[in-house]
């Protein structure tokens, strides 16, 4: 049946009483009403079209036709007075039924007629829900003050966009226009008599942002621009006046035109990190500018600049280190190319690093092996047989080759049939490296090698300042395996089961799901080859700093947190077996033969935690404490009194797996000896005499205590990663007093040194002191969970975690810790995940948080009510923290009107990360969710990541009716692609 059967001619016509008479007279007025027309079209044949025509065409002017429910004597009388018949012809014309208003030809029915009983009520149904007082909008924090109810206005899109400031605009008064003016004359007085004070220059800056001369954005913008100009003549390098030149400049102006006001000032002086970061975004961030060829073009320029340095005749930069700026800039291209997706070329880039700086170095571990990949041609024929669309073989044919072909081929391949891409040539990489002019920052630069390479190297929040800089200008890493930095480097083994194992399984899931190929997770195909990979370039990194010492340990100790790290997400997922801890255990004691390693205290201590780790439940720990006591015994032969820090790293760790196995007495002799610098075993005087040896570490503490002070208040690299003697004898002296029930000393004794000697505002200066008063945060926060140890830890904790947090807001301990805090309402712990600024960490913790709970509310369900009930039981449970997770990311966009200034912040830092985009895109990736909402966020993540290829492989998953568009916008940006899907489609019928 046609959609519109009056049309189509394809329906039947409703039967008339007296065919041949009507149907003559029809095909008459039709022929007369269109003369000259053609008659071979179906819809001028209806009868019902006809019988319309002819009265319309029929009618004479200033008559009235008769509506179509008149009577018949006055259609028959309006007929013949317009167009008179033969009589003979009116005396034969039968009255026509009327048409019905549905018959079976028609296929459909129409119901034109009302129903009067609906149009009266007789009487008024209850409220369908409750009346609602909305007080609060949105949860919000005690600490926050409350602006009454009339404070959130209406969420209405006009309002929303121009309400704002439409409103504020219209409450200044004249008198407060002419007050903001003689302000701003005053202040430019100001500014001309005293340019060197940068607060004048701050000052007149918002007051121009006031617009006091009610000038448009653009002309106030400018004037804002052309002060902070004159400003950055007098303040060459001040990062805050060239913060808002930026950010001022990229509200303004398109992005090239803001790359054109950078490339002057960058003229003027060349050696500004903000400043080159901020032109390579401008390109690298924008999606009509992004190209990789056109990003590394400036990589390449800002790197030979540096290498360069000064090039005019005043000498001005001579003084300038350029070695730091280059080793940031490495970094950020570097993940660059792996967001990218050319891993080829950045593995080139990093053996050409190590080889540049050492010479002699041969790193043949980063040059890619035919055997090791064989196995990825027959998981390519499954792949291609299986009979999947073929949308779906490209997927997973790129995934696969992505997780197998990351290595370059080296340069004097011959295969005929090898990958072009993968031939990488010295001169492909070699304007993005250059030698270092100081010998000294060798170890900085290869621990941003290895950290590249995704090994979670970083766990402190000093730490990633001094690795990790300036997140809020080029963006943080997208690798989700840095959040496994507390499983590879344990900060205690100190606590609750319960939690721990939530939190770790919900962190090794985040991981699983997150992960991007190439990879070291165990689930993916591939990351055997991974593995080895990574274990090589560590141990080549050790070689390479063979005549430094502690910068050789600190490579063979990242070596060993690796090798932990992969048995405990191969326990927890599941995949361990006895062949790959035999292999494991093999090359782990093959590395202590080594006859450099043979008298480290340290090393050993690693293979303890190792045997640690391997433990299965509740087994028994001998293998692990074994080793212990073996290192014990050694050391007792050799040295007089313990006081290397090494060796009290090892009583305090071991002291540390026997307090969680409950075994409190031996662990506080252990505790004495380091607090007596003894060597076990102690005599039962010395093992009873507990106050003489709290005395004796109290004295060793203070004697600490005094060298600090004669310390540089800068801090080495190597420094980072050795045991200190300081935190050790704390550790164990509170330690011990927690085990001796004076837990309420060691609580003290902490809260004092972290008031008065590491107080917050005395440790700004010395990047030292406040490693050490981060580090005395982490330690605190054990005494407070030491079993018994505190009546009212749970509350001290809270406080305690609160304002580690808002000092220290990328320490892994402590996210994770709070991350557990379940005794706290949901609103509290989010709104101190949202005010942490710890980019997408805090974003990530935050989820972690979500999930914790969620299982947490799963246990608590299946306590009272047992499995029986059923699957249905738990659907409320997966909403609930489907839609907590999901209102985690939307509370940071800009589409959140209720967005607060502190989430405003945190955006500017999480768009650039595609990772951040990529969980939301997964959250979305349900059944209760659109395509076209995904569609949209995906949009939306494109425009603020164009770089990143991860992103557009999840959006082919999650939206892949776009995938067409996706490979072409791929293409145009010269991301690396493994498989075209012409050749697959090829394959897949060959």
């Amino acid at each position: 049946m046609s959609l519109f059967p009056a049309y189509g001619g394809v329906s039947k016509p409703p039967p008339a009483v007296k065919e041949t008479n009507t149907e003559e007279t029809t095909q008459a007025a039709a022929a007369a009403a269109f003369a000259g027309e053609s008659s071979t079209e179906g819809w001028k044949n209806n009868t019902s079209f006809a019988a319309g025509s002819q009265v319309i065409d029929d009618e004479k002017p200033g008559t009235h036709s008769s509506p179509p429910d008149s009577s018949s004597e006055e259609e028959e009388s309006s007929r013949e007075g317009s167009s008179p018949r033969p009589p003979e012809q009116r005396e034969q014309r039968e009255i026509p039924l009327r048409r019905l208003e549905f018959d079976a030809s028609d296929g459909f029915y129409v119901d034109k007629k009302n129903n009067a009983s609906y149009l009266t009520v007789k009487s008024l149904a209850r409220l369908s829900r409750p009346r609602y007082i909305p007080k609060l909008r949105r949860l919000r924090d005690v600490s926050q003050p409350f602006q009454g109810l009339g404070h959130h206005r209406k969420v209405d899109w006009k309002r929303c966009r121009y309400g704002k400031r439409v409103e504020r605009e219209s409450k200044v008064t004249p008198e407060e226009l002419d007050a903001v003016r003689t302000e701003l004359n005053e202040c430019r007085v100001l500014v001309a008599r005293e340019p060197q004070r940068l607060e004048h220059w701050m000052r007149q800056h918002q007051l121009l942002g006031r617009n006091p001369d009610r000038a448009n954005r653009l002309a106030v913008s400018e004037q804002q621009l052309h002060a902070l100009k004159l400003a950055l003549e007098q303040h060459t390098s001040n990062e805050e006046i060239l913060q808002l030149y930026i950010e001022t400049a990229s509200a303004t102006y398109p992005a090239s035109q803001v790359a054109l006001l950078i490339e002057q000032l960058l003229e003027r002086n060349p050696f500004e990190y903000t400043l080159w970061t901020a032109l390579i975004m401008a390109t690298q961030g924008t999606m009509a500018r992004c190209n990789a060829n056109d990003v590394l073009r400036i990589y390449e320029n800002s790197m030979r600049r540096m290498h360069l340095g000064h090039t005019d005749d005043s000498r001005r930069f001579d003084s300038v280190d350029t070695d730091p700026i280059m080793l940031k800039l490495f970094h950020n291209c570097a993940l660059f190319l792996r967001q990218m997706g050319h891993s080829n070329r950045m593995f080139a880039m990093l053996k050409m690093a190590l080889e540049m700086n050492v010479m002699g170095l041969e790193v043949d571990c980063l040059v890619a092996q035919a055997e090791r990949e064989r196995p990825l041609i027959d998981y390519e024929e499954v792949v291609l047989e299986s009979g999947m669309p073929l949308p779906e073989i490209w997927t997973r044919v790129e995934l696969l080759r992505q997780a197998y072909c990351y290595l370059p081929y080296p340069a004097l391949a011959t295969d005929e049939n090898i990958d072009a891409e993968r031939l990488v040539f010295s001169a492909d990489v070699c304007s993005y490296v250059y030698p270092l002019k100081a010998p000294c920052n060798r170890l900085h630069l290869y621990l941003l090698i290895v950290q590249v390479t995704k090994v979670p190297v970083v766990r402190s929040h000093c730490l990633a300042e001094r690795l990790c800089a300036r997140i809020k200008q080029i963006g943080e890493s997208e690798a989700v395996e840095m959040l496994l930095a507390v499983l590879a480097d344990r900060h205690t083994y100190i606590t609750a089961a319960r939690h721990a194992g939530n939190f770790s399984l919900a962190l090794l899931n985040l991981a699983r799901e997150m992960s991007v190929t190439p990879s070291f997770m165990p689930h993916f195909l591939g990351s055997d080859l991974y593995e080895e990979t990574v274990c090589g370039l560590l141990l080549k990194c050790s070689e390479a700093l063979a005549h430094e010492e502690n910068s050789r340990r600190i490579f063979i100790l990242l070596w060993f947190r690796f090798k932990r790290l992969l048995l405990v997400i191969r326990k927890r997922m599941k995949k361990l077996n006895p062949e790959y801890l035999k292999e494991a255990r093999q090359r782990i004691r093959q590395l202590l033969r080594q006859e450099e390693n043979r008298q480290v205290a340290r090393f050993f201590t690693e293979l303890a935690m190792f045997e640690y780790e391997a433990l299965d439940g509740d087994s028994d720990p001998a293998p692990a404490f074994n080793v212990f006591r073996h290192v014990v015994d050694w050391q007792r032969s050799t040295e007089a009194r313990l006081a290397q820090p090494d060796l009290m790293h090892a009583y305090a760790t071991y002291a540390e797996m026997l307090i969680a196995r409950n075994q409190r007495q031996e662990a506080l002799e252990l505790l004495t000896c380091v607090c007596l610098q003894q060597h076990a075993p102690l005599s039962a005087e010395q093992a009873a005499d507990t106050a003489a040896a709290l005395q004796h570490s109290e004295r060793l503490v203070q004697a600490e205590l005094e060298l600090l002070d004669a310390a540089p208040p800068t801090l080495a690299l190597e420094e980072f990663f050795a045991a200190n003697k300081l935190l050790l004898g704390l550790r164990c002296h509170c330690l011990a007093l927690c085990l001796l029930g004076r837990a309420t000393e060691a609580d003290q004794l902490l809260h004092a040194l972290l008031k008065a000697r590491f107080g917050a505002g005395k440790v700004l200066g010395s990047e030292r002191h406040r490693f050490l008063r981060e580090q005395l945060l982490e330690l605190h926060m054990v005494v407070l969970q030491v079993p018994g140890a505190v009546s009212s830890s749970s509350r001290q904790l809270v406080q305690l975690l609160e304002r580690g947090l808002e000092e220290f807001p990328r320490n892994m301990a402590l996210l994770g810790r709070w991350a557990t805090v379940d005794k706290l309402p949901w609103y509290k712990q989010r709104a101190r995940f949202i005010r942490t600024k710890g980019g997408i960490l805090s974003v990530l913790h935050l989820v972690l948080a979500a999930r914790c709970r969620y299982v947490l509310s799963l246990e608590q369900q299946s306590g009272g009510v047992e499995a029986e009930a059923g699957v249905g039981q738990h659907i409320p449970f997966q909403l609930a923290a489907r839609n907590r997770v999901i209102h985690v990311f939307e509370t940071f966009l800009p589409t959140n009107v209720q967005r607060s200034e502190t989430e405003a912040e945190q955006y500017q830092i999480l768009r650039r990360n595609s990772l951040y985009w990529r969980c939301y895109l997964r959250c979305l990736s349900d059944k209760y969710t659109s395509f076209d909402r995904s569609k949209e966020v995906l949009l939306t993540a494109l425009d603020e990541c164009p770089w990143d290829k991860a992103l557009y492989m999840d959006g082919a998953m999650y939206v892949p009716q776009e995938l067409g568009h996706l490979q072409d916008v791929m293409i145009e940006k010269q991301l690396r692609i493994y498989a075209m899907i012409e050749e697959l489609d090829i394959l897949r019928h060959s």
